[in-house]
This record gives C-alpha cells, structure tokens and sequence, in this order.
C-alpha cells in the first residue's frame, strides 16, 4: 500500500468515529436523497449524512471557473458531460457525495439518471472549504478511490496548492506537473492546468485566457 493511500486510510477511519447532527441514525441513499437540500452541498459517508455551510466566494468562483473551462473543453471535443454541486453520485447504499466538480466520459453516459449520478465519475473534483477538508482529504479520498473514480483534484485555496490524482488498481498516484508546470489530465485527453494558476493569491486568469493556453494560440474557439 502506498504511503499517499495508507495515511489517508488511517486518518479516515478516525474520521468515521466523529460525530456530527445526524450521528443516532444511519441513512440509506434513498433517505439521503429525500432529505438532502437541493442548494446544500450533502454528503452521505458510511450512513451518516455531513452538510456543508456556506462557502466564501473564492471557493465558488474558482468551482464555477472549472465548470466553465472544463466544460467548453469536453463539448468542444465532444468528450461527455461536465457537471456540478448539489448533483447527487450514488456509490453504495449508504455511500453518496456530491463533489463540486466531475466529469463523465461519453461512452459512460448511461449512469446520468433523472434524479441522480448512479456510479462513479471519471473525474472528481473537490475545492476545499474549512468545513470540507477533512472529508476531501480523508474518508472521500478513500471512497473514490476504492469506487473506480479514474482522476481526483483536489484544490485548496486556503493552502494554494492544487493536486491531481491517478487511480491506479485502488490506489491514488499523484500525478506531477510537467516540466512547465503543467498538470495533465489521464481521463480528459490533452488537458491540462497550470499549477502557478493555482498557487498564488493571484486571481485565475479569465477562462477565455486560460483556454487559448490550453488549446494553443492557433486555434480558435
């Protein structure tokens, strides 16, 4: 086991001990479903559901930034879906998050139900709030591994520090910039961010900006 994967086990395991509002019960995901309000971002982990207060406005620009550059980027090349918080992704019976940002290839499209994700994305993405990170980086860093999710990013504005991720057999393998600091997509083919977009207190460049740097110049959009 790897020392990324056995840390975050061991943390996570501590993380299923804490308790929170709905502790004296546990939830299956259609009670989760039923309960879950449609503008809070819910999380069901291990039959215990964790509701998230509201974030600054930071953490929902930098969501609403990758939603935007991400998903000109997966129609463009007609790639799959792109969506976002508050959308529901069922894993067990009592295992469901709601990552605010994923992705779905093509070809996996039949998992998008009327109501809600069933199964795991190619991609998750969680931008880290104070009320968030021990989840982000514990118990939902485990689950999406074990669940077949391929890619994880996890972004901290309040670190400034961006990290990729890569399923490998169950395990998480950071995947490191390239020699120009780029950080490159296994599941989105050709995509990649700049780490540096990530790790100052500098805002993100305009998405119109950001994607000419990543198709290249020449190409228009």
């Amino acid at each position: 086991m790897s020392s990324i994967k056995s840390s975050v086990v061991q943390q996570a395991r501590k993380n299923r001990s804490r308790k929170n509002v709905d502790t004296d019960k546990i939830f299956t995901f259609e009670q989760f479903y039923e309960i879950a309000e449609e503008k809070v971002i819910t999380d069901l982990l291990d039959g215990q559901i964790f509701r998230e207060p509201s974030v600054a406005p930071k953490h929902g620009f930098i969501v609403t930034w990758l939603w935007s550059v991400l998903g000109f980027y997966a129609e463009k090349f007609d790639l799959g879906e792109v969506l976002g918080a508050t959308v529901a992704v069922r894993f067990t019976k009592y295992q469901a998050t709601e990552p605010d940002a994923f992705f779905i290839r093509k070809n996996r499209l039949h998992i998008i139900g009327q109501k809600y994700i069933d199964g795991p994305p190619d991609l998750c993405i969680e931008v880290i709030s104070e009320a968030s990170s021990e989840r982000d980086r514990g118990r939902k860093f485990v689950l999406y591994a074990e669940h077949g999710v391929k890619e994880y990013w996890i972004v901290d504005p309040l670190r400034f520090t961006i990290e990729f991720y890569e399923n490998q057999d169950g395990e998480w393998v950071e995947i490191k910039p390239d020699e120009h600091g780029r950080l490159h997509s296994k599941v989105l083919s050709g995509f990649w961010l700049k780490a540096k977009w990530f790790t100052s207190a500098q805002p993100l460049p305009p998405v119109a900006q950001a994607l000419k740097e990543i198709l290249g110049e020449e190409r228009r959009f």
